[in-house]
């Protein structure tokens, strides 16, 4: 479709006029930005003004394409910047609160993406969207779940501050529940963030006394290659603090992390290897 020149005249149909016209091309260019080539050929068109625009819409069906297309084109570094620099960042914040949950998972999504922008990172803390990401961690759909997640990751890793704001917006204890009874993928995700914010020692005795030891040491012995990874990684983080120690012994952990140094994966590997040295410290 791209190829016979449709990215031009879907993009001018983005403007202001028949609101399912414009859901309509939305949808078309959301699929096509699903291409890497695309994204930027999308962007270069022009859409990135009218979609955040389109955000604002009384359609839902318009909102809803809308997101979708931004949340694929923000995976492109460069389209990163368009997005915010057009607004995108409060708009999407604004639908963090929407009544529709597949509204809401595009733009958690879109979010996420635009988090890894260290630029973007800053403004979307000012604008104070931890707290609301942090409410999409109890929704009861999954995509929603694992945008927040995901989001609120990449606004914690190396960052202390956000990590504070994180904990404090309640976020240890949706995250500890989703590592007991979510999807192996959204396990992998929870634990992905719950890493990213044990990097301060007060999160990480939260996350100890809130309970979130076992559900670690019983994702490391998953066949789930992902689940491994981030929960390794995670107790790698953890075992940094001496008080964590004991309990993780308890649980057993010492000899799955022996384990997983045979698992032929660099990062289980490297954090298994950092776990176990960390354990080793008296």
């Amino acid at each position: 479709m791209a190829q016979n020149g449709a990215i031009g005249p879907l993009v001018r149909l983005l403007q202001p006029g028949d609101p399912m016209v414009q859901a309509s091309a939305a949808g078309a260019l959301w699929n096509l930005a699903a291409n890497e080539q695309n994204k930027f050929a999308i962007a270069q068109s022009g859409a990135i003004q009218p979609l955040v625009a389109m955000l604002y819409s009384d359609v839902r069906e318009a909102q809803l394409s809308a997101a979708g297309a931004l949340q694929n084109l923000c995976v492109n570094p460069s389209n990163k910047k368009t997005v915010a620099a057009a607004g995108g960042i409060e708009a999407l914040m604004m639908l963090l609160s929407d009544k529709d949950r597949h509204v809401k998972a595009k733009a958690a999504g879109a979010l996420q993406s635009l988090a890894v922008d260290e630029d973007n990172q800053k403004k979307i803390k000012s604008l104070g969207a931890i707290p609301l990401i942090t409410k999409l961690l109890s929704s009861r759909t999954p995509e929603v779940q694992s945008n927040a997640a995901g989001a609120l990751h990449n606004l914690a890793v190396n960052d202390e501050e956000a990590q504070e704001a994180v904990a404090s917006a309640g976020a240890i204890p949706p995250l500890i529940a989703l590592m007991q009874n979510a999807s192996p993928d959204l396990q992998a995700k929870a634990a992905a963030t719950i890493w990213s914010i044990a990097g301060r020692e007060e999160n990480r005795r939260q996350i100890m006394e809130l309970g979130g030891i076992a559900p670690l040491i019983r994702m490391v012995q998953s066949n789930h290659t992902d689940c491994q990874a981030k929960a390794s990684g995670a107790i790698r983080c953890l075992t940094m603090s001496a008080f964590t120690r004991p309990e993780f012994e308890k649980g057993g952990v010492i000899g799955h992390l022996v384990a997983l140094l045979s698992s032929g994966n660099q990062e289980i590997t490297i954090n298994a290897a950092g776990a176990l040295e960390n354990l080793g410290c008296r």
